[in-house]
């Protein structure tokens, strides 16, 4: 008696163990927890690399449309950001200087304004405010109209000074658009009108007397 019922108890535990071994496919599919949802039917994915770090650069503020905004934009469309670029016509820096417009702003030392950065941005802020000043009631007269499909804003007109000189801009809106200068590259001064609109460049006052200093 006592053998046979040992022989049952192996039978019985043998046979719930293969019964166990062959539980169905669906329940072990959705045994990780990287699987599950609180949805019923719902599907769950497991991330992409990409979307775990969705924003490699979030320590980097973003400076939008500020007048920071308008420096490095502008910046980047000269020269892609590089305090020592010069190019074939031999303009200087991050914002791509002429020698004529460096000694506008005081600068009298090629080697020193490139290898100064902080002097390169002082230079700008130099020469938005002189142009500003220059421009002053063009802008108060102008702003805010369509001139040539192109809508004239306080930023957009100091960036195509930076391009093709204020004297050129004030042709522009003397002529209602009919006057477009184009640099040496052949780009027009409307391309930079339109580009660097509606920026915040109320920081920086008209003074006709700014120079670079550091």
């Amino acid at each position: 008696m006592r053998i046979r019922f040992m022989k049952l108890s192996v039978l019985l535990l043998v046979t719930i163990f293969f019964v166990s071994g062959f539980s169905s496919r669906d329940e072990m599919n959705y045994s990780s927890p990287i699987f599950t949802t609180d949805i019923i039917g719902a599907v769950s994915n497991v991330p992409h690399d990409f979307e775990v770090n969705m924003n490699p650069q979030q320590n980097i503020p973003f400076v939008g449309k500020s007048y920071l905004g308008f420096c490095e934009d502008l910046g980047f469309s000269e020269s892609s950001g590089n305090y020592k670029a010069v190019n074939r016509l031999g303009y200087l820096g991050k914002y791509q200087f002429g020698w004529t417009t460096l000694n506008w702003v005081g600068v009298y030392n090629k080697r020193k304004f490139l290898n100064t950065p902080r002097l390169q941005e002082r230079a700008f802020e130099a020469l938005i405010s002189k142009n500003k000043w220059v421009l002053k009631d063009y802008i108060d007269e102008f702003e805010g109209q369509i001139i040539n499909d192109i809508y004239v804003t306080e930023s957009g007109l100091l960036a195509a000074a930076h391009l093709g000189g204020a004297g050129n801009v004030m042709k522009f809106l003397d002529s209602d658009g009919q006057d477009v200068f184009r640099d040496a590259n052949n780009v027009p001064i409307t391309t930079y009108m339109q580009k660097f609109a509606a920026y915040d460049v109320a920081s920086i006052l008209p003074n006709n007397n700014a120079v670079a200093t550091l």
